[in-house]
């Protein structure tokens, strides 16, 4: 638990001292192999409340596939409010703890996404989100249905993932420009 607890703490230091980066990136690679192999516990109220946060991660990526800025919003919205109501007191400390470094992450893109009115600069800050909720869908395993892990390697001269219901690729991060542009890494 206790390397568990670390590697959580570490994840939170990384996304919020650093911006992108070669760096950056070679460190989540890095943590994408160690959280492979470590799954947490979770209870079944905490994992009905990872759903809902799930449906409102999937509206936003699609609103992003649509490059609808006022619907990213509105999904961004619901997606802040879902995560912030999300009670951990029925998961162990470590666990709790756990979460709350990937409800920082995320509540904290999502209310920098809320404003924008740009839907390029909303992107931005999903790659974010994304990562904190790969990681977390990883970890805590949270549903029973399949979710697919997508990349893109043609973002802002490098590569971004997300998480997507479907296997076809939809990519939220050029929407109509190259809908298609991406490769499904895994399924969880």
């Amino acid at each position: 638990m206790k390397n568990i607890l670390i590697t959580a703490i570490a994840f939170l230091f990384i996304f919020t001292a650093c911006s992108p980066s070669e760096q950056e990136q070679a460190q989540q690679d890095e943590r994408q192999m160690q959280l492979q192999s470590q799954v947490v516990e979770s209870s079944s109220e905490f994992n009905q409340q990872m759903s809902a946060v799930l449906d409102h991660y999937f509206d936003l990526k699609n609103a992003l596939v649509e490059s609808d800025a006022a619907k990213a919003t509105t999904s961004a919205e619901l997606l802040l409010m879902e995560t912030d109501q999300v009670d951990a007191s029925s998961l162990d400390p470590g666990s709790a703890s756990i979460w709350d470094s990937y409800r920082e992450i995320i509540s904290g893109r999502t209310e920098e996404l809320i404003p924008l009115t740009d839907v390029e600069q909303q992107r931005y800050q999903f790659e974010y989100i994304s990562v904190a909720m790969i990681d977390m869908v990883e970890m805590f395993q949270p549903v029973g249905y399949e979710i697919y892990h997508q990349t893109c390697p043609m973002v802002r001269g490098g590569s971004a993932d997300w998480l997507s219901r479907e296997e076809q690729i939809e990519n939220p991060y050029h929407g109509d420009r190259m809908m298609n542009c991406g490769e499904v890494l895994r399924r969880i």
